[in-house]
């Protein structure tokens, strides 16, 4: 085995893929809460709601290394190499061992998209997170996505058809969430700290835990995305005064003032149509200038 093990896999798949998967557990016929994404017209986001959580997501393709490999290979690859003997000392697990690097500034960037990333994960009001694959194999990778047998169709979309009015329904839900067996197959991570280069990884094991951030930090936790999704839910539900509405959410994105960011006009406060345009187009900006996609949990109740 090399020292370096690559993926079969694209960005642009594993965005396209997570995303229609989210969208599969969370129909639009639920009662009440459903994920959506917004960066396109037809996703839905027209939907009225009052309530909603956002969340940032960027897609990363995980890599491996092998642990095991030769002391030449190492030096041949030494920046990665780092990677091997930093979680070698820190007693963290991998075997192959998952990393992904930042994302380099665009050249039409005011910043780094990790540091802008970072800006935006506030919890429990909204988060900004890393997305990645727990594998690097396009077979068993696409056998996750359709391994669910009909008996459990219900089971993987905790939001069809059922209200989480329902005293037991928030556990239900937090069940289903962290049950499912491709969202527990990606890694979750936070963007928790400000950084001047884009010359850093994450790195993790295949179990989605034992995570090392390289510029010094070991982070143990579940960080699979299964876990963190039910965590978000839950926060939701329990706490009416997490999340955000329409018309401050509109004002953070102003405040973040990234450069080509649409504008909004104020007469349009009180036209909620205008608003959910406002919306679209910047998280259309958000994808195409930055990267990063956005996706609501929305509490439909008006």
């Amino acid at each position: 085995m090399s020292f370096k093990i690559p993926s079969q896999l694209s960005e642009d798949q594993i965005e396209s893929d997570v995303a229609s998967y989210l969208g599969y557990i969370t129909p639009f016929w639920s009662k009440r809460f459903r994920l959506i994404s917004v960066n396109e017209a037809s996703s839905g986001a027209d939907k009225l709601f009052n309530r909603f959580v956002p969340i940032y997501l960027q897609f990363k393709v995980s890599q491996g290394l092998d642990p095991k490999a030769s002391i030449l290979g190492q030096i041949l690859n030494k920046p990665l190499a780092k990677i091997i003997s930093y979680r070698k000392s820190n007693g963290l697990a991998g075997d192959p061992i998952l990393y992904f690097q930042l994302r380099r500034q665009a050249k039409t960037a005011t910043e780094l998209q990790h540091n802008l990333l970072a800006r935006m994960h506030k919890p429990p009001h909204q988060y900004g997170l890393y997305i990645a694959p727990l594998t690097l194999d396009l077979a068993e990778y696409e056998k996750l996505m359709n391994q669910e047998p009909r008996w459990w169709h219900r089971m993987w979309r905790p939001f069809d058809n059922q209200d989480a009015e329902i005293a037991d329904s928030i556990q239900a839900k937090k069940i289903f969430l962290g049950s499912n067996p491709f969202l527990r197959h990606h890694i979750s991570i936070p963007a928790h700290t400000d950084v001047d280069t884009h010359n850093h990884h994450y790195s993790f094991s295949k179990n989605g835990s034992e995570l090392a951030w390289h510029g010094g930090e070991v982070l143990r936790s579940d960080f699979r995305l299964s876990t963190m999704l039910s965590s978000i839910y839950e926060h939701f539900e329990t706490n009416r005064e997490n999340g955000i509405r329409l018309l401050p959410f509109i004002n953070y994105t102003q405040n973040l003032a990234l450069e080509g960011s649409p504008a909004f006009d104020q007469e349009d406060q009180l036209r909620e149509r205008a608003q959910i345009d406002y919306i679209q187009n910047f998280t259309r900006f958000l994808k195409y200038e930055h990267g990063i996609s956005l996706m609501f949990l929305v509490d439909t109740n008006r």
